[in-house]
């Protein structure tokens, strides 16, 4: 019991340090892109809050496997190196008095990965989509700068040439709207904000300009003058949400027979176990040579974590573009990588006393 919770700390203490890490790195990533839009008018610093910690949780999903994987990478690494192994083995401690710890906190992080995965990721993904969809409602025209393109929403582009913050105004605009079948263009000689106190009444105004609206199903085209148009940023409705299936509950993936939907449940599905076997795995990478480096097998186990975690992406997209059934699916990765491990991992003391006697008895029929 001493044991098992020696090596248990070792692997904890690197797994909490580089998750850490690699949390903080990425939360400041998501930053810089959100920040630069909360800078410009079209995010408020509350919603920047919100969608790092979204894109945080989402991302935990691949963080923690692959930090907890190079935390045993570490931990054995360094035991090898300082001879701790190679003094437990020699007062007769088997390896597999190593692996059996290792492999109950892989199964405890893989239930937790498989959590992530099956309800907290699209949830995420779903507030993510959300808040996203309602930043045209934060748009402030007096924030942004003249000669940059700004999404406000999915199907709608704001362009302007010139821009007078003191004003409030924008001189030679552009707005690209994108609906289903058509593509319409309005063009204006100058435009304003309007900021209502009630729900609903925050608009832009735009004067003598024109709307070109693109038939991309009928062919027919028009071009509408206008004097004052009106373009509302906000609704007292809630839009019809989008069909997205990496928000989609993991309920309606099962039921679904869409192709993409079933990489996509199949992929939620197989995260936990590709957690336990990449643990495993790590074990026979971590061994060097007493005196040596801890950290010479760490470039290699990280080449072996990416070559694994693309072809699963490979193997996701063969079965959304119908180049892989929906059985096998993913799954021939997951039994590769299962039969894989098994091969590095050491064989256990009864199955290589059974191994030795059938081949003595094999032998002795022979003579």
């Amino acid at each position: 019991m001493i044991f098992a919770r020696y090596i248990v700390r070792e692997i904890v203490m690197p797994l909490v340090a580089v998750c850490t890490i690699l949390i903080m790195v990425f939360a400041g990533y998501s930053a810089v892109r959100f920040l630069n839009d909360a800078v410009n008018g079209l995010l408020s610093g509350g919603t920047v809050v919100t969608l790092v910690a979204l894109k945080v949780v989402i991302a935990l999903e691949v963080l923690l496997p692959v930090t907890f994987y190079l935390a045993v990478v570490l931990a054995l690494s360094r035991m090898y190196a300082d001879n701790e192994i190679i003094a437990m083995e020699a007062s007769g401690i088997s390896p597999w008095r190593i692996i059996v710890p290792i492999f109950f906190l892989s199964l405890l992080l893989g239930c937790m990965v498989t959590g992530l995965s099956l309800h907290a990721r699209p949830w995420a993904y779903g507030k993510l989509y959300d808040l996203e969809t309602r930043g045209r409602n934060e748009f402030d025209i007096a924030k942004v700068e003249a000669g940059r393109f700004y999404e406000l929403g999915d199907e709608l582009v704001f362009f302007a040439e010139q821009l007078s913050p003191a004003r409030g105004q924008a001189r030679n605009v552009w707005i690209w709207e994108v609906e289903s079948g058509k593509r319409k263009v309005t063009t204006s000689r100058d435009a304003h904000q309007v900021n209502g106190p009630g729900q609903g009444s925050k608009a832009l105004v735009f004067r003598d300009g024109s709307h070109y609206v693109v038939n991309m199903t009928k062919g027919v085209d028009r071009v509408i003058q206008f004097g004052t148009n009106v373009l509302r940023l906000e609704s007292d409705r809630t839009p019809p949400a989008r069909y997205r299936r990496k928000a989609a509950s993991t309920a309606f993936l099962a039921r679904s027979a869409s192709p993409e939907d079933i990489a996509e449940f199949q992929w939620r599905l197989s995260t936990g176990i590709s957690t336990v076997l990449m643990a495993l795995m790590a074990i026979p990478l971590s061994r060097v040579a007493p005196r040596r480096s801890k950290y010479g097998k760490v470039s290699a186990a990280i080449v072996l974590f990416f070559v694994v975690y693309n072809l699963s992406l490979i193997a996701k997209t063969w079965v959304e573009k119908q180049v892989v059934d929906a059985m096998p699916g993913i799954w021939w990765v997951t039994a590769l990588h299962a039969v894989l491990v098994v091969m590095l991992l050491p064989v256990p003391s009864p199955l290589r006393s059974c191994r030795w006697r059938l081949s003595r008895a094999i032998g002795g029929s022979r003579s």
